[in-house]
């Protein structure tokens, strides 16, 4: 429904470089104030500004906001630098908007340098606040320069580089699309308990499906996420922004891939949030007896004579071994210690995947061994450890964990 009830004007920040592109966002400007927004306009350009159309933040003070001052970046004369700190003090200035409920959007528009600049600028900004970007890039893979954060990016087609009969249209919809979102009611919370974050894979997807029908049915509303290495970032980035208030953490399996050099991996940061933010959690080492690599021709040299499963022509796994088990288990047990609230470890002891289990591909009773075996010497003995003589990737996995995150919410 469209918001009907705001007192004022819907507050969008327009966040470009005004000096080389100050045409294209002179309209802009122009459409986002026919639309009815009021607009607040931060430039990001180091060589100048321009008087097409009101400025409320000039570089200089943009610069500022990342504690420096224009006159040394243009005495640089680093293009490089010169992005990375007006990306910076423009989010700052963001930042500060939205928190003094100054904006209810942004939109930024550019080729690679103001593409750039906008990203970094929009990630400062939490869940849920409309980001959309208007890009020459906007086909490209930019993920991990968007990381986890919902930016909205729309191709330009053609160049920012002046107005013409295809970027008028194109830059009157993206206006469109930012007031649209921005015009949105805030969506009411569901009536539920909470809400619980989930990770899950295939090789834990009947479980993740069991856990999720139980949970939703006891009144939580679960949000899983893919544990492929973005699932992961994801899911930590809200726990730190508030947005749950528990977590079955089924899936740790981008904890090997960032010990081993896959594809899949978390980055540093995995399983750390929840202790961080005092969530109550469930953890589970689902598919940490596997890393992610692409076509085997990808897979590294070092790694060639280790047992490798093709699970699609374009995702090849690789078993963990003791060695590399024994290292995980000490990296889950440590993070674990530091939580601020209660933490359930449950270890499926015949196998941690669907291909884990006896008889399946990936079965390794011994190098499973030593992931429990490491947890447990590890870990503070004021966490409780829940040992289940089942497969990961069952419907009986999932009562016991549920059960065990229950427990946890009714303290």
């Amino acid at each position: 429904m469209i918001n009907k009830n705001m007192s004022e004007k819907t507050k969008v920040a327009m966040v470009g470089c005004f000096d080389t592109k100050a045409e294209d966002f002179a309209y802009l400007h122009s459409c986002l104030t026919k639309g009815g927004a009021e607009v607040v306009s931060i430039n990001t350009g180091v060589l100048g500004s321009t008087d097409q159309f009101p400025v409320n933040f000039e570089a200089d003070k943009v610069a500022e906001a990342a504690e420096l001052n224009i006159a040394a970046l243009r005495e640089a004369n680093d293009r490089g630098e010169a992005l990375i700190v007006m990306g910076k003090g423009a989010g700052q200035i963001l930042g500060n908007l939205f928190q003094k409920n100054e904006i209810n959007g942004v939109i930024g528009m550019g080729g690679g340098g103001g593409t750039f600049v906008a990203i970094e600028a929009m990630k400062t900004l939490p869940f849920g606040v409309p980001k959309l970007c208007l890009s020459t890039l906007a086909t490209k893979d930019l993920s991990e320069k968007i990381e986890d954060k919902d930016i909205v990016l729309m191709p330009s087609i053609v160049d920012v580089a002046g107005l013409n009969r295809i970027s008028r249209v194109l830059i009157n919809q993206a206006a469109g699309a930012i007031l649209g979102m921005a015009n949105m009611a805030p969506l009411k919370d569901s009536d539920t308990k909470g809400s619980i974050a989930l990770s899950v894979f295939g090789n834990t997807t009947v479980c993740a499906n069991r856990a999720s029908e139980i949970l939703k049915s006891k009144g939580y509303d679960v949000l899983a996420f893919h544990a492929v290495g973005t699932g992961g970032k994801t899911m930590e980035s809200l726990m730190e922004e508030g947005v749950f208030d528990a977590v079955l953490d089924l899936t740790t399996t981008e904890l090997a891939d960032e010990l081993c050099g896959g594809i899949c991996s978390a980055g540093p940061h995995r399983l750390k949030s929840a202790s961080k933010m005092g969530l109550p959690q469930v953890v589970v080492p689902g598919c940490i007896d596997m890393v992610n690599f692409a076509a085997k021709s990808t897979v590294p040299e070092k790694y060639q004579d280790r047992h490798l499963f093709s699970w699609a022509p374009d995702v090849t796994l690789m078993r963990t071994n003791k060695e590399e088990n024994d290292i995980l288990g000490r990296q889950i047990a440590e993070r674990l210690n530091s939580s601020k609230n209660a933490v359930t470890v449950v270890l499926p002891l015949n196998g941690l995947s669907k291909i884990g289990a006896k008889g399946e591909v990936f079965y390794d009773a011994e190098a499973d061994k030593q992931l429990f075996k490491s947890i447990c010497e590890h870990l503070d003995p004021r966490i409780k450890v829940v040992e289940v003589d089942v497969n990961v990737n069952t419907p009986e996995f999932a009562e016991v964990i549920t059960e065990e995150l229950l427990l946890l919410l009714d303290k």
